[in-house]
């Protein structure tokens, strides 16, 4: 079955919470659980994404949605922040969509970190995550603000011809780039996903901007995809990988390739900024040279 071309995207209310806690699954990937903002569900950028895994997650909802009842989510925010009985303290904008590409239909974002600012002056841990593929456009609502210490931005890239060919309806990947050294320059704390990686290609000048860059975290991921979104999506991009033997398992590249593909990047970036990995095993972790006991990727605090 192949997925139609995405409609626009409407702006409606959000008549269910907009904050729940989210348990990573597999369950045995070294990844923390943690909060999600539902702001909204699916992706403003057009095209989506080929391998985007919200076709398998969201395929039952007929057309991507930005909520609109602000105020409401900015309420559910403030008594989050005001909780102490949390299992973690990160609430990640970037699961059910990018953080930023609804900006511009559906402003948010800038009273989101006004929240976040007033729990860091009042000593607060609450932190808010956003995950983008956006650019310097998307971000200038953080661009035209003081940082806060309490609002990470996370930048997923691949390299100039993956992103030319799968990742069309994002922000070019120099943009994106260019976004990070600028929201890192002003203050903001910035993160890097280089994921998904793909077999084949070439990621040495992109890890070399990353190293320059030095972000606090570098998360590693490589093309992947769970069983529904195997089923629903046909286009042959995932006939490398190999079937989970698992049900709630996901499709992976062989082993050799994944570790061949984060050993490369892990030694070019020489130890400049802290390096995870994305939905891998603690075996993968250790035989990539990293700790999974200290598991310092994207979504951790």
């Amino acid at each position: 079955m192949s997925v139609p071309p995405a409609a626009s995207p409407v702006l409606r209310p959000r008549r269910t919470r907009f904050i729940e806690l989210l348990r990573t699954t597999p369950a045995r990937t070294v990844c923390p659980n943690f909060y999600l903002l539902a702001h909204a569900n699916g992706c403003a950028f057009r095209p989506h994404c080929d391998y985007c895994y919200l076709k398998g997650s969201l395929w039952h909802v007929p057309v991507d949605s930005a909520f609109d009842n602000v105020t409401r989510m900015l309420a559910d925010v403030r008594r989050w922040i005001a909780r102490d009985d949390l299992e973690t303290y990160v609430l990640n904008a970037g699961n059910l969509s990018d953080s930023l590409s609804f900006e511009r239909v559906r402003p948010a974002v800038r009273a989101l970190v006004e929240e976040f600012r007033a729990a860091a002056a009042a000593g607060r841990r609450h932190t808010l995550l956003l995950v983008t593929k956006g650019g310097v456009a998307e971000c200038r609502p953080l661009l035209g603000v003081a940082p806060c210490p309490n609002v990470i931005v996370s930048f997923s890239v691949n390299c100039a011809e993956i992103a030319k060919a799968h990742e069309r309806g994002a922000a070019p990947v120099a943009d994106r780039m260019d976004a990070a050294r600028r929201l890192k320059a002003a203050g903001w704390r910035v993160r890097i996903r280089l994921d998904p990686m793909f077999a084949g290609g070439e990621y040495g000048p992109l890890v070399a901007e990353i190293r320059d860059l030095a972000p606090e975290r570098v998360t590693l991921g490589t093309l992947r995809a769970e069983s529904h979104l195997l089923r629903v999506v046909n286009h042959g991009l995932f006939g490398a990988l190999e079937r989970p033997a698992e049900p709630d398992g996901l499709a992976r590249y062989p082993l050799g390739a994944r570790l061949g593909l984060y050993r490369a990047a892990i030694a070019s970036l020489g130890g400049a900024c802290t390096v995870g990995l994305c939905e891998e095993t603690r075996d993968v972790w250790e035989a990539a040279g990293l700790n999974p006991d200290v598991p310092a990727c994207n979504c951790a605090e």
